[in-house]
């Protein structure tokens, strides 16, 4: 697809978010959610998978920026129109592309999404995945946005072959996210539950919350939940799904205003 069509299509804003929970795990309830984009609106109005728009967008430093910013200020403002008609503390979590990161004016961007969408900035997360490479500019610009604007900060697909620890150190982080993979072989391998309670000693040890992903029966959720991780994603808690059965989800399980 040319560049050119790719570009309009984010400037009209034809992404179609589609949203998955994050379970608080010991309160049952949910107040965080990955937002992403799920497809694109072609112009004649069909609908096309976003992967292989995205796989375009990523290889181009404008593209990027433009997609990172009109995804981050609209699943923004989704997030607190849904939290105002809800009454709801919700935590909006974000995937982020390290290029955006990594551009002059990250710091400014954010800042000037949270201050006109009304957002603290407690209630927005980017995840970063252990697997992409962040530069020493971007590693000081998420830290900015953590320490100056209270945005949380996620390591993502952590625990894989090539797990980043000196990322761990480089960038402030409060929460790592255990890659699916370890989800899909418990309870039944000994050797990966013991992995998983080793990582989640280290978060603690760390001063971080772990989630984790690919939660897909009961007893995967009764092993973390017995572990102490904080969160849980998965089918099990709910596959992605597109807004408006999000926001049934968020009118059942998310935590009102002034509820601890």
């Amino acid at each position: 697809m040319e560049r050119s069509i790719i570009s309009e299509m984010i400037l009209q804003n034809a992404m179609i978010l589609y949203g998955q929970p994050k379970w608080t795990f010991g309160k049952n309830t949910c107040n965080t959610y990955e937002l992403f984009v799920h497809q694109f609106r072609l112009p004649d109005g069909t609908l096309a998978p976003a992967w292989p728009i995205l796989e375009v967008v990523e290889q181009d430093d404008a593209l990027t920026m433009l997609f990172s910013m009109q995804l981050m200020w609209e699943a923004a403002r989704k997030t607190m129109e849904i939290s105002r008609i809800d009454n709801s503390n919700l935590t909006l979590s974000l995937n982020l592309l390290p290029r955006f990161a990594e551009k002059e004016g990250f710091v400014e961007q954010v800042e000037s999404c949270l201050k006109t969408v009304g957002m603290e900035g407690r209630r927005l997360q980017f995840e970063v995945s252990e697997l992409q490479k962040l530069s020493p500019e971007g590693c000081a610009n998420l830290n900015t946005v953590h320490d100056e604007l209270g945005v949380g900060l996620v390591m993502g697909n952590f625990g894989t072959e090539k797990t980043n620890m000196p990322l761990i150190y480089q960038v402030h982080f409060d929460m790592l996210e255990l890659d699916r993979s370890y989800a899909a072989k418990i309870p039944d391998s000994e050797a990966v539950c013991k992995a998983a309670i080793a990582i989640q000693h280290m978060a603690d040890t760390l001063d971080m919350k772990l989630c984790a992903k690919g939660i897909e029966n009961q007893d995967q959720f009764e092993f973390f939940e017995e572990i102490g991780t904080f969160k849980g994603q998965g089918p099990l808690i709910g596959n992605p799904m597109p807004m408006d059965e999000l926001e049934a989800y968020i009118k059942q399980y998310a935590l009102e205003k002034g509820h601890k």
